[in-house]
């Protein structure tokens, strides 16, 4: 998701990735307030007259840079040389510029610090101009030793090489330009907090509108926050897996079209079931991702969705086989686990993800494995979602089940359930893959002499 935002400013991507998982209320619900507004102000209200100004702000940001290591000199008192002097200057119109057309687009929301007195400081003729020079305006004296040195200038060039007068003259510009410098250098660091601030601000506009931006073209949502610590969402659904479907329909490949799904969850465990190929994992990753999108301020994949803050993430997804350290699946499949179960200690508020746990050792120990963890996170204040092909007795967990095969197509819609058992449906999903039929039925054949 973080790559797929239309940044358009290294300095954004920078604040982007120093932004902080956020466990405040106060803060999360603030970062959607502006997302929102600013979705809305772009997108929904606008219309055509907004985007010629969104087009010329955005190509704005483009020209924000990196001054942080100029910065940092300004803030240890170092003469700042013309470059120096430059980039302050710069970044010192430039978000006066953007702050005006932010202000267009009516994105009332939007803080850039007014840095106008620096522009005074580094432009004394108010031209308005990018460039930095020491003024002739900063110093009479100064004016006078550089008309004296042109007209020098203006004597034949072997007199000019030659002329002590010259010479001296030069070096006594040298000597008022570097004391000029310093003094600008002073004078700016009364300003380095409102700099500083307003660099920052440029880069979090720009995240600001990408973010804007691809909840437009990805579909995405403001979540709600939740007030009873129960997560909700109707339409849940996978980008990534939506943008591969959309990608193998637009070269001629097999159109498939994903299927949202609608989860509920509070502080309790919840156990999915269902078929292979039935999307049990994909559940848990779309859950994980959107938590982490709530809590990260951007929009979220679903028609809409209300959440719970929680201050710890934990996922086991995948084989956790280990080559290096000697550690099978199983064995890196229980440490994981044991990790989730060591941060329930800690007592944060967690959402813990895990994907078939004991999987990779025989059914008999693999169900006592997974009844043993449902009984130990039993009235734990943490929100546990598990898919399990595994049939677990008892009725202090809640059950989901994938729909299953319906008419020869998957319907990934979770039901609740109450009943434990898996779907048989292995066989019928592998035909529905045109697997070899030969083998297929030699099994549908085991089975039925099994029932028998």
């Amino acid at each position: 998701m973080v790559d797929e935002l239309q940044l358009q400013s290294s300095y954004g991507r920078s604040r982007l990735l120093q932004s902080p998982f956020m466990t405040s209320r106060v803060e999360i619900q603030k970062a959607f307030t502006l997302l929102g507004d600013c979705y809305r102000t772009l997108y929904v209200e606008g219309g055509g007259a907004a985007s010629s100004a969104l087009a010329s702000l955005k190509h704005r940001l483009m020209c924000l840079r990196d001054i942080s290591g100029t910065l940092d000199r300004l803030s240890r008192d170092v003469v700042l040389d013309d470059v120096d002097l430059f980039e302050i200057k710069y970044l010192a119109l430039l978000a006066g510029n953007v702050a005006r057309e932010a202000a267009t687009l009516n994105l009332d929301g939007v803080h850039i610090p007014d840095l106008e007195a620096v522009v005074r400081i580094l432009d004394p003729d108010g031209m308005k101009i990018e460039s930095f020079y020491v003024y002739d305006m900063y110093s009479k004296e100064l004016g006078r030793i550089r008309a004296d040195i042109r007209k020098l200038q203006g004597l034949s060039p072997d007199l000019k090489l030659s002329s002590p007068r010259l010479l001296e003259l030069l070096e006594k510009e040298r000597l008022l330009e570097r004391d000029i410098r310093e003094n600008l250098s002073h004078m700016l660091k009364n300003h380095l907090s409102e700099i500083k601030e307003g660099m920052d601000a440029l880069g979090d506009l720009d995240v600001l509108l990408a973010k804007a931006l691809q909840m437009k073209m990805m579909g995405l949502c403001i979540p709600k926050i939740s007030d009873d610590s129960r997560t909700s969402y109707a339409g849940l659904f996978h980008p990534y897996v939506v943008h591969k479907y959309e990608t193998q329909a637009a070269i001629g490949g097999k159109k498939k079209v994903f299927i949202p799904v609608d989860l509920q969850f509070g502080l309790e465990s919840v156990t999915i079931i269902g078929a292979n190929m039935g999307g049990k994992t994909v559940v848990l990753k779309m859950t994980a991702l959107n938590q982490l999108l709530f809590q990260f301020g951007f929009g979220v994949a679903a028609a809409s969705a209300t959440i719970d803050i929680k201050e710890d993430i934990r996922v086991c997804i995948g084989d956790d086989q280990d080559l290096a350290s000697g550690l099978s699946s199983f064995a890196g499949e229980v440490k994981a686990i044991d990790n989730v179960l060591k941060g329930m200690v800690t007592g944060s508020r967690m959402l813990a993800l895990i994907d078939e746990p004991a999987r990779t050792t025989n059914p008999i120990e693999g169900t006592a494995l997974v009844t043993a963890l449902l009984n130990i996170l039993k009235n734990k204040k943490i929100s546990v979602l598990m898919t399990t092909h595994y049939n677990v007795p008892g009725d202090f967990f809640r059950r989901l089940k994938v729909r299953g095969l319906v008419d020869g197509q998957m319907d990934y819609t979770l039901e609740e359930t109450s009943e434990g058992e898996i779907p048989h449906e292995a066989i019928n999903v592998a035909r529905s893959l045109d697997i070899d039929a030969k083998w297929l039925d030699e099994a549908e054949k085991i089975l039925n002499e099994n029932k028998d």
